[in-house]
């Protein structure tokens, strides 16, 4: 099966919901007008690390999500990426799913909160992995920093994955970590991964771009700019998926009684 996939590598302006807002709604219509089936946005791409607001912006989310849905059904695509989500016990940087053929998104909430930027303080980690069926596969869905934890994306891949979605916000000096740990996540779970980054600064910090589309076998299929905002897209062919993984059958040379 081959299906395009969109990466919308937003500038995101600190706290400012409704510019963010419209230049991702301008991305997501360009990415249907370009046949895309999956569109995907950084890590709390409406206000960015603007935490010490976080109350007052999750208190926008669902708006947000009703927005995303309405274009979700119209265009006829998925839209996935992190934004604030409020719940009775406190606020989560949650990677929401928007498919129209949902009722209701999927979230999966941020396992892996990132304490020098202040994460800890302010919001919940969350306490489940969270994979979404789609017409190209199961995929799991992660955030920004946990990107750096192997052992998530070897269980999402056990528990039958083909592709890993991560929204982030990576900044421009940890890009060769970035580069490395997506290629990494790809080849040792054989699966293809979908990476949106932010790009340029907001706030204090500077944030690298560099968004990519990443095969099973580790090949680059598409990768943005460090320094652009731009809507970056790809062909995926998931029959790429079965041939990878019956020429290396790590799965079932693994030896899991010594690790």
């Amino acid at each position: 099966m081959k299906f395009s996939i969109a990466l919308a590598q937003l500038h995101i302006q600190l706290g400012d919901i409704p510019s963010n807002l419209r230049v991702a709604t301008q991305m997501i219509a360009e990415a249907a007008r370009r046949g895309s089936k999956l569109v995907l946005l950084p890590e709390l791409w409406p206000c960015g690390y603007d935490l010490p607001e976080v109350a007052r912006h999750a208190a926008v989310t669902p708006e947000i999500l009703a927005e995303l849905s309405r274009l979700s059904r119209q265009l006829d695509l998925t839209i996935g990426g992190s934004l604030l989500e409020s719940t009775p016990e406190g606020i989560y940087n949650s990677f929401a799913w928007v498919a129209p053929d949902l009722p209701e998104p999927v979230f999966y909430r941020k396992i892996h909160l990132f304490a020098p930027m202040d994460e800890d303080r302010y919001l919940l980690s969350g306490d489940k992995r969270e994979i979404v069926s789609a017409s190209w596969g199961a995929t799991g869905l992660a955030v920004c920093y946990d990107l750096r934890f192997p052992e998530l994306f070897r269980r999402y891949a056990l528990d039958g994955a083909v592709a890993l979605a991560l929204s982030a916000e990576w900044p421009a000096r940890r890009l060769v970590h970035w580069q490395t740990l997506l290629r990494a996540r790809a080849i040792e779970n054989l699966c293809f991964t979908f990476a949106c980054n932010c790009v340029g600064p907001s706030g204090d910090a500077l944030f690298g771009g560099d968004s990519a589309v990443i095969s099973p076998w580790g090949e680059c299929l598409a990768e943005g700019s460090a320094t652009e905002e731009e809507l970056v897209s790809a062909e995926i062919d998931t029959d790429q998926i079965e041939r990878a993984r019956r020429a290396l059958p790590v799965f079932a040379d693994r030896r899991p009684e010594f690790y």
